[in-house]
């Protein structure tokens, strides 16, 4: 009897263990729709969760999410392999599965944090629904407009910066990194809601190249609450890049909406380094753009770029030019996909969907500009 007993406790044991994530997973997919109780468990439970984290691992010299890749790929490989070792030893397929069936739990369960430590975040209020803005269509005269005002900034604005004898960028870096700490303060007085302190972002040492043949200048790890910056590409764009992320960091989590709240922060800040950087990178979404609405309008640009921004723009093209092909294909797809799976329809296409607010934005600056010009 005690027996019998102890085998029916030993049964239930994997049951339960299997039927927590898949319970989590099935009121994930059913109440994360409801928008209120998105905005819920996201002020409640995501956002404090990821900060808290951010706070710990921050005080590390090092990127934790890196470490974190390497740990989960050796545990993956050791104890994968040792299950076959150990079948082949004379365990058999029980034992085979039985570990197996260990190893996907433990997937099971680091999927169900990511439901409801990031994931939700997508399904709360957007920074359009806080701020009151809205992207709706663009005319090609106001795209052009606003265009034309980030290229004559940035133009001007690329002598501001350090350079080397070549004329090519040569801002310290750690100096930079460290002045985010306070480069969203100007910004968070126009949009009370993002926060004005920010947690320092991690280098990536040993990821950025991989991350270059992906696609990717930055990574916000919602497993260490960490913003990763992709230190490999060239210097120009990093400081508008360490804005996009700490944009998430910030609850921005949509794609396109970190874009422009990465490049107005950058602008806003009055720091000459990061203000290049935001115009530099908001001339590149929205010429990009002009590009597709209006040919000849775009070709006018090329006349207004200063010797060191037609340096700064040649070298980020040549740069990422190199990655083109099946890996950067494959990642920008997948990583299509999984921004659908968000609930942002236009996908990969989102990184372009800035460019309405920053019309919407920066309009009004571009039309008193003509004005006085």
């Amino acid at each position: 009897m005690e027996t019998l007993e102890k085998k029916k406790k030993l049964r239930a044991g994997p049951i339960i263990a299997v039927s927590v994530p898949v319970l989590l997973t099935l009121l994930f997919l059913i109440l994360s729709p409801v928008r209120g109780f998105a905005n819920f468990v996201t002020d409640r439970f995501s956002r404090p969760v990821k900060a808290l984290m951010g706070t710990v691992f921050g005080v590390l010299p090092f990127s934790v999410m890196e470490l974190e890749y390497i740990a989960a790929f050796l545990f993956a490989l050791i104890w994968n392999v040792r299950s076959v070792v150990l079948a082949a030893r004379g365990g058999g397929i029980r034992i085979f599965l039985r570990r197996t069936g260990i190893f996907l739990l433990v997937v099971a369960c680091l999927f169900v944090f990511f439901l409801w430590c990031f994931a939700i975040d997508y399904r709360s209020d957007s920074f359009e629904d806080r701020s009151g803005m809205r992207a709706g269509p663009v005319e090609t005269e106001e795209l052009y407009a606003v265009t034309r005002l980030f290229f004559e900034e940035a133009s001007r604005r690329a002598y501001d910066v350090s350079r080397d004898g070549d004329g090519y960028w040569n801002e310290d870096m750690d100096g930079y990194i460290g002045a985010s700490r306070d480069i969203y303060e100007n910004l968070s007085r126009e949009f009370p809601f993002l926060p004005a302190k920010s947690r320092i972002p991690k280098k990536m040492y040993l990821t950025s190249r991989i991350s270059s043949w992906m696609g990717f200048t930055g990574v916000y790890f919602p497993f260490s609450g960490e913003s990763n910056i992709n230190i490999d590409v060239p210097g120009p764009l990093v400081p508008e890049t360490i804005c996009h992320e700490l944009a998430h960091q910030k609850g921005v989590y949509a794609e396109q909406e970190a874009n422009f709240v990465g490049i107005a922060a950058s602008i806003a800040s009055g720091d000459p380094v990061y203000a290049y950087s935001g115009y530099l990178g908001g001339a590149i979404y929205l010429s990009n753009a002009l590009y597709t609405a209006d040919r000849e309008l775009w070709g006018e640009l090329a006349a207004l770029m200063s010797e060191p921004m037609r340096t700064d723009w040649n070298q980020n093209h040549a740069y990422w030019q190199q990655f083109e092909g099946k890996v950067e294909e494959v990642s920008s797809k997948v990583y299509d996909g999984y921004l659908k799976a968000q609930g942002q329809e236009l996908g990969i296409r989102s990184y372009g969907a800035c460019v309405d607010l920053l019309v919407e934005y920066y309009l009004d600056a571009a039309r008193a500009r003509e004005s006085n010009g």
